[in-house]
């Protein structure tokens, strides 16, 4: 395998009042982290639940720093 991605699962989301501003606010409960490993990050799509949203972490081949929030892919 080539890449190793830091692979966060994300909970639903709750919305709430700010009570300071008196604005909306969208808060996601995030899930533990797991490593997963896959040649490319459109075939790690293909390993990942397509109901689910998910916070992606890793370097790409130029050493850059990538985050992503994705769903998994439907394959049908």
């Amino acid at each position: 395998m080539r890449y190793k991605f830091k692979v966060f699962e994300l909970g639903p989301e709750k919305s709430s009042m700010n009570e300071e501003t008196g604005q909306p606010e969208v808060h996601v409960e995030v899930m533990a982290p797991k490593e997963m490993e896959a040649m490319s990050f459109k075939k790690l799509r293909r390993k990942l639940d397509p109901d689910k949203k998910y916070h992606i972490e890793y370097r790409n081949k130029k050493d850059n720093y990538v985050s992503a929030n994705v769903s998994g892919l439907r394959t049908d």
